[in-house]
């Protein structure tokens, strides 16, 4: 989703019109149940787990020491978040973490070493409006405030981050208009470095790493008309991205995880609708493979592996704004 606070906030307008609830959002088929906008579920069903606390889109998701971090996103009323969640995935819970230091959505966020970064993103502007920001932020284990790290070359929104051999990769988004930019930074240089340019510029891709390699996936050059299916990937040395191979479906507003020693995508928003499916590439396999798709098709959503499984939170169940608090669980095997 990519839009002026304005138009968002008529999306939300014509959909309560319809007699839609925007801010609710379930699966009525195999999963069962539907997800509500507060409270927390309290067993895990087939196919799903404990819902995400609050509803939002446009969200950023990680594995963090075993469990699953959500944070930030947009709300129902068009506002950036600071909420951070984590999911414990053996108690079938969530817990909160400190906020961040600002609302922010279409975030990046990774894990490097032990602690866990967000990157870049959109927050409020003086006029409502989205503001593209450059700051880093880093939090560990315990700690109860997040740190500053050096700030992005410029600001970012609507990109993807990801670590690979020990650095972190910020590719793609906008940065005051569409980018290939990619930059990376490693804990104890002083400021971030530009990397080789995507051959394909794009925003609302997805970004994930896996076997050393990091992923830029998909995403669009403006509107949902203009969904991609170019896959291109990169270790942080070479000079150049390689051309992987391309997804099955075009998609833009994904997200993507390694899953087991493979990358999968999900979700995402097209002239049509939301998309359901997920698929998962082997690196050096010459094809993207089907793995079972949405019960509850969304946008926006955080994809997070764990063993097995990809674990599909949040996101918005229409394109526009839209927020849920779907979790969802597929295994990919």
């Amino acid at each position: 989703m990519r839009r002026p606070a304005a138009a968002a906030l008529l999306a939300v307008a014509a959909a309560c019109s319809s007699g839609q609830d925007p801010t609710v959002s379930g699966p009525s088929g195999p999963s069962g149940g539907s997800t509500t906008t507060g409270g927390v579920t309290s067993t895990v069903a087939a196919g799903r787990a404990a819902d995400m606390p609050e509803a939002r889109t446009e969200v950023a998701g990680a594995t963090w020491d075993a469990d699953i971090v959500v944070a930030g996103g947009l709300t129902i009323d068009g506002k950036a978040n600071r909420r951070v969640d984590v999911y414990l995935p053996g108690a079938n819970r969530w817990n909160p973490l400190p906020p961040l230091p600002q609302g922010l959505h279409h975030l990046g966020m990774a894990v490097l070493g032990a602690r866990l970064y967000v990157a870049g993103g959109y927050t409020d502007g003086p006029g409502g409006e989205w503001q593209a920001v450059a700051s880093v932020h880093s939090l560990g284990i315990g700690e109860q405030s997040w740190r500053q790290e050096p700030s992005l070359t410029q600001p970012r929104g609507a990109h993807g981050l990801a670590a690979v051999n020990g650095r972190l990769v910020a590719a793609g988004g906008v940065t005051g208009g569409l980018a290939g930019t990619t930059e990376s930074w490693a804990p104890g240089e002083g400021a971030w470095r530009r990397g080789p340019d995507l051959a394909l510029a794009r925003e609302h891709l997805a970004v994930a790493s896996v076997g050393g390699r990091v992923y830029a996936i998909a995403g669009r050059l403006g509107g949902f008309d203009t969904n991609q299916r170019v896959v291109e990937s990169w270790d942080g040395r070479e000079a150049a991205w390689r051309a992987e191979p391309d997804l099955n479906d075009s998609r833009g507003g994904t997200s993507a995880s390694d899953v087991a020693g493979k990358v999968c995508v999900a979700g995402g928003e097209a002239t049509t609708g939301t998309i359901a499916t997920v698929e998962c590439l082997t690196p050096g396999q010459r094809q993207w493979a089907r793995a079972p798709s949405l019960s509850a098709p969304r946008h926006g959503l955080a994809v997070a592996g764990l063993g097995t499984k990809l674990h599909v939170i949040g996101g918005g169940p229409q394109p526009g704004l839209f927020v849920s608090t779907t979790h969802e669980v597929l295994e990919t095997t």
